[in-house]
Parts: structure tokens; sequence; C-alpha cells
């Protein structure tokens, strides 16, 4: 046990100290690239607030390649101190370092994935809007205000009604409403114009009514009523899509949406990818932490830290590849996306299971 938290501590230092490292670069870099906008009157406490809610972000992003590096550097200042030299003389194997370094992995996994639907989520969104409200220029601005549009158009579970809701009242109701209902054929076959639509339990109450039903030989039948009430397949709260990506979403509204979207229809391939990819994402380090090991203890090594760098490297690259095709899978439809988030994580964990046995 000793020697196991021995491990685990130089493997927790050395895991902070490349986030801090790496996350300090990719922070100053892309100051460095964004300074000329940042201009216009109290820019300073504006920039700040940026790169504070940009910090919970990139510390997602790149903690598990800091995870990686971590675990390489660690065991290689093992072998640097000859260490590991004296665990092999009295009979101790690769996984007596690999335990550790595998616990450390989980451990910053799990505070990860905890953080960043506590903070995360909203310190993206709230950095997107400051630097495409405060610091973009036209087409950003609209761009952030189109993916933040409300949702105006939902198809209903049934398949045979439209709706477009115009605007969004207090207590669930909308006003401006149009439901359209599909016949036969995909035409027309009524159209119910309404000022206001108001939850009524299960139903909805329609205020200002013009209900136009579209008979055979071209025909219109138009009735007129102050106030009706209808029974559609949707109850108040099947409209009630949030706008926004996915990633900025908490983990109960992510699910939420998700499920609400399958049942109108919407397209969720992001959604569930996003779902898998919340838990798969953070554990991305214990793989990627077992092969940058192996490499490190493999015979006959060159170098340390230097060599630690370049390995890590490489298998960030790697792994981020891997996780580039099967996401890109995934969007497609070609594959699950469970198996789109999960499967670089699988692949490298066999990797470096294989790869720590075969270092003994």
């Amino acid at each position: 046990m000793t020697l196991f938290l021995y491990v685990a501590r130089r493997t927790l230092a050395a895991f902070l100290g490349a986030l801090a490292g790496v996350v300090a670069i990719f922070l100053a870099v892309d100051f460095v690239d964004n300074a000329a906008g940042f201009t216009g009157e109290g820019w300073v406490l504006g920039v700040l607030e940026l790169y504070a809610n940009k910090t919970a972000v990139v510390v997602r992003q790149v903690a598990p390649a800091a995870m990686i590096l971590g675990a390489a550097i660690s065991v290689s200042s093992f072998r640097r101190t000859r260490e590991w030299t004296a665990m092999r003389s009295v009979g101790l194997g690769p996984w007596r370092v690999a335990l550790p370094v595998a616990a450390v992995a989980l451990l910053a996994g799990g505070a990860l994935l905890v953080a960043h639907d506590l903070v995360g989520v909203e310190a993206a969104d709230r950095a997107e809007e400051i630097q495409a409200l405060r610091f973009g220029r036209g087409s950003d601005k609209r761009r952030y205000e189109a993916a933040r549009e409300p949702k105006r158009w939902f198809r209903g579970q049934d398949g045979k009604h439209v709706y477009h809701l115009r605007g969004a009242l207090p207590g669930g109701g909308f006003e401006r409403v149009t439901v359209l209902e599909i016949g036969a054929g995909f035409t027309l076959a009524r159209r119910i114009d309404a000022a206001r639509m108001l939850p009524d339990g299960r139903a909805w109450r329609l205020e200002d009514v013009e209900d136009r039903t579209f008979l055979e030989g071209g025909e219109v039948r138009l009735e007129r009523a102050p106030e009706r009430r209808y029974e559609f397949s949707e109850p108040p709260e099947a409209f009630s899509v949030v706008p926004g990506r996915p990633s900025q979403m908490r983990w109960a509204t992510l699910i939420r949406q998700l499920d609400l979207r399958q049942r109108l229809g919407l397209p969720v391939a992001d959604f569930r990818l996003e779902r898998y990819d919340r838990l798969a994402y953070p554990l991305t380090g214990l793989p990627g932490a077992l092969l940058a090991l192996a490499l490190a203890l493999r015979r006959n090594r060159k170098g340390h830290i230097s060599a630690s760098l370049v390995e890590s490297v490489g298998v960030t690259l790697l792994f981020w590849g891997a996780q580039g095709v099967t996401f890109a899978l995934g969007l497609s439809g070609r594959v699950e996306p469970w198996v789109a988030a999960w499967a670089p994580n699988v692949v490298f964990l066999a990797l470096g299971l294989l790869a720590v046995r075969r270092s003994g």
C-alpha cells in the first residue's frame, strides 16, 4: 500500500503539473490569436471573464492528454532515479506501477465528469456568449443568436400534425399558432389558426380560432370561434425544446431534451452521441496513460523526459484521430452512437493492457 500511494502521489503531481502547463500554453496562444478583437470600453474585465470561463472549458478538453503526459513523466522519473531498477530487482512487475497510475486516471476522470456538469457546460456557453456578443464580428453574433433561436416548428408524434408556434406565453402557452393536419398522400387536410394556444389539462384551449378543412374538389370549409378545445397527440410539455448545442447542456437537461426530440421526430444524432461521449471522454486518460506507461517501461529505452513528451504527443494524436473518425461515423449514422463514443477507449485500453503485460 505504501508503494501504491507513493506512485499515485507522484503520478497525480505530474498530471496536475502537466495540466497547468498545457492549459496555460493553450490560453496564451488563444489570447495572442484573438487579441486584435479585444477592444471597446471595459475590455479588460470582459477578457478576464472570458478566459476565466475558457479555463474551465480547456481543462476538460486537454485533461486526458495531460493525464497521458503525467503518466509518462512519472514513470520516466522512476527510471531516471533508478527506482524502477530497484523494483525489478526485488521481483516487482509493471503492474505495481500501472495500478496506481490507472487509479489516478480513474479518479481524475470521475472528477472531470462531475466538474464539467456542474461548471463546465455553463462556462462553455458563457465563454461563447462573450466571444460572440462582446468581441465578435457581425457574422459571429448572427450565428450565436441563430443557434439559440427558440424552435417554432414541430412535427407531431403521430406524424399527422405540424405545429408552428410563433411566440411563447407564461405557463406553457403560445401565441400566433398554426396547426396543420396532413392527410393521405401528404396532402393538407386541415389548417387551424389561433391567436393563442393554452394548456387545458392534457388538451389545448385555442382562442380566436379559424379552422379550415380542405375538402375534395378544392373546396374549403371555414369555421370561426372565439374559443375551442382540441385534443392533440402532444401534451404541453412536448414543446419545451431548449435551443443550443447538446455539449452546452447539463446532463439532466440533455437526457430530457433527447427524449423529447425523439418523441417529436427531431434530429437527435448529435444528442445521442453527446450522451455517450459525456461519459466516455473523461475516461480516455486511462487507456492512454497505460499505453504511455508501457512505452516508458520498454526495454532499451533512451531518454527520459524528452522521450516522454514525444511519446505522449504521439499517443494523444492517435487517440484524437481515432475519436475523430468514430465521431464522424456516429454522426453520419454508419455506427451506433455508443460505439462511436466508446470504441476508441476500448481499443486503446486493450492495447494498453497488452503493452503493460509485455513490458514485464
